[in-house]
Order: structure tokens, then C-alpha cells, then sequence
């Protein structure tokens, strides 16, 4: 008896054993993901893995590949936030406190959306307006790898869609702003004025020549002639000479 006895025990524990298990793996669901994307704007990998009672990262990757989320474009990918179409404004996009994320994923993706729906292509320094983050390394490597294409216009790259028809039409927009916008001293308006003294703001002690190149890739275009302009017109040269 006392050995049939010690057997069911030692049953038991085992049976109790399984049941303790499966009520840890019960906890680890999918859903406590979903629960801590729409409790929180913006969630950590490190969050996720406490939700799950201290998972690993595989285990994590393995249910949030179940869940419809984006992980940010800046901060190295470092937080992810909950893929809910009606947040995003009006280019794709959505920020939370310095952190951005696009309704593309990454900033591949997203560069390519933009640069492939214009009408007239994009420049640099207008991505990074909208997208807030430096874009050229991944500009460079796109054209590497052809996924757009890359052509000079007035002195400034301008980045197309990798389609040649496609590319075509955006060149030909491109061409006819450029030509709309060519210098005229009575067109100097205060969009200009005020991209040159932000420059000014930022960059102290610039001259001429200088504030040209930090606006270098600005639409529409702001050439050494117009900077010449605002600094004749507000005696900036002078404002200058004082500051010194």
C-alpha cells in the first residue's frame, strides 16, 4: 500500500506539475499584447516581454507577428505603437513625443511611397521636412539597389520614381516648376525671408554664401541671388558687423 501509495503521490505532483505549466503558457497570448498597444501610444520591447511574464525575445516576436502593429522609424526601431489606420495625418505619418512611425513600416518603405507618388519627384531636404530624420543615407543606398532613381536638375539632385515612364513625367513636372520659379528680384517673398533668417537664427554668423548652401534642395529653389536680396533689403551685413 505504501508504495501504491508513494506512486499516486509522485502521479500527482506530476499532474500538478503539467497543470502549473500550462497556466504560465495560458498567460503568454496574443491578446496581452493587443491590451498593452491600445492601454499605451507607444510601447518597448522590454514592456512587451513583462506583459508576457519576462518572455524572451523570440517568444515576443513570435506573438507580436500576430498583432497589427509599426515599429518607429527613428530611435533604431526601438519603440512600436499599435497600426491603427485613423491616427495617421495626411502624409502616412504619426509622432509621439519625438518618435515617429508610418503607416509603411520602415523608412525604406516609406521614402519610397513618397518619392514614387510625386508628381515632380523629391529632393532631399523635402523629405526630411516632412519625415523629420536624415534621409541620404538610405537615399544612397535605394539608388544602389535601383529601387528609385537620381537625376540633377538646377544644381541640386532631385530623386524619381525607378520606372523609366513613371520617371519621365515626374522629370517633366519637375522642369516646368523649376522653370516657374526662376529668379525674380520682385518675387522674393516672405517664405524666403523667413528660411533665411531661420538660418541665420540657427547658424550665427553666416554669410551669404553660407546661408545658400544650408538651403541648398529647398522648393521652391533659394539661390545665392535671393539670399543677396534679404540681406541687402534688412541691412543684415550690418546687423552682422554689430553682433561682432
Amino acid at each position: 500500500m505504501d508504495k501504491n501509495e508513494t506512486v499516486c503521490l509522485g502521479s500527482s505532483n506530476k499532474g500538478n506539475s503539467v497543470s502549473l505549466q500550462e497556466k504560465t503558457l495560458s498567460v503568454r497570448s496574443n491578446q496581452q499584447l493587443v491590451n498593452l498597444l491600445e492601454q499605451r501610444p507607444v510601447i518597448t520591447l522590454e514592456e512587451m516581454q513583462e506583459a508576457l511574464d519576462s518572455a524572451s525575445r523570440a517568444t515576443v516576436f513570435r506573438h507580436l507577428a500576430k498583432v497589427s502593429y509599426r515599429r518607429s522609424y527613428n530611435h533604431n526601431g526601438r519603440y512600436y505603437t499599435k497600426h491603427d489606420p485613423t491616427r495617421y495625418d495626411r502624409h502616412g505619418l504619426f509622432s509621439y513625443r519625438g518618435i515617429h512611425f508610418s503607416r509603411n513600416g520602415n523608412l525604406v518603405a516609406t521614402v519610397s511611397r513618397f518619392i514614387c507618388e510625386s508628381s515632380s519627384g523629391m529632393t532631399q531636404r523635402e523629405l526630411q521636412e516632412i519625415l523629420q530624420v536624415r534621409v541620404q543615407t538610405s537615399l544612397l543606398a535605394m539608388v544602389h539597389d535601383k529601387k528609385i532613381a537620381r537625376k540633377k536638375l538646377a544644381g541640386q539632385f532631385i530623386y524619381f520614381h525607378p520606372e523609366p515612364g513613371d520617371r519621365t513625367v515626374q522629370v517633366a513636372k519637375r522642369q516646368e516648376m523649376l522653370e516657374a520659379y526662376r529668379f525674380n528680384i520682385d518675387e522674393v517673398t516672405n517664405e524666403v525671408v523667413i528660411q533665411v533668417l531661420l538660418v541665420l537664427i540657427r547658424h550665427p554668423g553666416s554669410r551669404k554664401g553660407d546661408v545658400a548652401r544650408r538651403l541648398k534642395g529647398h522648393f521652391p529653389p533659394i539661390t545665392i541671388r535671393h539670399v543677396e536680396v534679404v540681406f541687402d533689403r534688412y541691412n543684415l551685413e550690418d546687423v552682422e558687423k554689430k553682433v561682432e
